[in-house]
């Protein structure tokens, strides 16, 4: 977990003055809130951030974020969804709504910034590197609602159903935009793939 999001799952855990078989400092009862700032925590969503965290770095990561930027964009995306805690579990999807809130998140931020022009390669990257940096190449070229559900589907897993849910367009869509992905990537990485 990252430090930056260690604040999210703090619980305030303050014990009153004078508490039986318990070594607590003295504490003057003006000082000991009466509500905690942030209750505990809802053992679901702590699943859900350890489950789709770090999957949701990096698939906003390869939609085109910066690293930093991506790790803000789904710090922010944990939080509201913290905020909304009690009707986002109960959806059928609660994942999806950090995901989709997440990329909405990414794509108001490019509607009032210009996106920012790609470091030159180094010349002596492995193959490896290479390979990665075409297909990343190759999901820029792509139009936007085909990148997203290829990162989604391709580059995070998330079945089509899961991906349809969390851009809010129907499963069909999803599977046909994954098949243009596929054909416009093969031809961008030619023998590579």
């Amino acid at each position: 977990m990252s430090a930056n999001c260690a604040h999210l799952l703090a619980v305030d855990v303050a014990t009153p003055a004078g508490a039986e078989g318990r070594d607590a400092p003295e504490v003057a009862d003006e000082q000991i809130p009466e509500q905690p700032v942030m209750g505990p925590v809802d053992d679901s969503f702590v699943a859900v951030y350890k489950a789709h965290y770090p999957r949701l770095v990096r698939a906003l990561e390869l939609g085109g974020a910066s690293p930093d930027r991506a790790e803000d964009v789904a710090q922010e995306a944990f939080a509201r969804a913290l905020g909304h805690w009690r009707r986002v579990r109960r959806g059928t999807n609660p994942a999806g709504y950090v995901y989709r809130v997440a990329f909405r998140l990414v794509w108001r931020a490019r509607r009032r910034e210009p996106p920012l022009g790609e470091d030159p390669a180094s010349p002596d990257v492995a193959d490896e590197v290479t390979l990665a940096v075409g297909i990343e190449r190759g999901l820029e070229a792509m139009p936007a609602a085909q990148r997203r559900c290829a990162v989604l589907c391709l580059v995070v897993g998330l079945p089509t159903k899961d991906a349809a849910k969390a851009l809010g367009i129907a499963e069909s869509t999803v599977r046909k935009q994954i098949g243009r992905a596929r054909a416009d990537l093969r031809q961008v990485l030619g023998d590579r793939s």
